[in-house]
């Protein structure tokens, strides 16, 4: 097993989407507990953001406008991303992953969450050696072509390759290019995956 490949959201990074949308819902004519739905509903929008077909900036003003929000798009990012909580254990096994392995992470992301994160918590990226962003990539998990990428970048067989995501068609379409993948569950149970793989931490 030569690189190990980590999920952002639900794996190293906890989050509670209920936070962004009780504090955005003070500056909307929306309920909270509408807002949800409306992120739903208007999935288009924030898929097109994930994929790094609209800026940050194009997202925040089509967003504020189908939902006649009436923050600044400073007030917006700053609840944006006030979601996140680490998931210390997992973290503690990407440390010693990283002190005997390369270490990769594979996240369906935007940018306004990835930069936030990063420069928030730069101890915990710097232990990565690369990154694969839904937007920078122009695709999303489970896309076909976002895995054929990361196999190309290493050229090495895809069953040298260790991933771990919290979604499990994620996981399956992994397995289907050959990688070796586990559905995240808590920061134990990727342990035991790890060592099922011969890797030793």
């Amino acid at each position: 097993m030569e690189v190990v490949i980590f999920d952002l959201g639900k794996v190293i990074f906890d989050f509670d989407l209920t936070k962004f949308t009780s504090a955005f819902s003070k500056k909307t004519s929306k309920k909270g507990e509408d807002i949800n739905k409306l992120i739903f509903e208007y999935w288009d929008l924030a898929a097109s953001y994930e994929t790094g077909k609209i800026t940050s900036l194009e997202f925040y003003e089509q967003l504020a406008k189908r939902t006649h929000y009436r923050g600044s798009y400073n007030e917006f990012s700053v609840i944006w991303n006030d979601m996140f909580t680490p998931i210390a254990g997992t973290i503690e096994i990407i440390a010693q992953t990283a002190a005997k392995h390369k270490v990769a992470m594979l996240s369906n992301t935007n940018e306004l969450h990835f930069e936030f994160l990063k420069a928030a918590y730069p101890q915990v990226f710097l232990l990565f050696s690369d990154f694969y962003l839904s937007y920078e990539m122009n695709a999303r998990k489970p896309e076909d072509e976002v895995y054929k990428k990361v196999i190309s970048h290493y050229g090495i067989e895809p069953e040298k390759l260790f991933f771990t995501d919290d979604l499990q068609q994620n996981v399956d379409a992994a397995v289907r290019h050959g990688i070796k993948a586990y559905k995240f569950t808590s920061p134990a149970d990727l342990k035991r995956n790890l060592q099922i793989e011969g890797i030793q931490i």
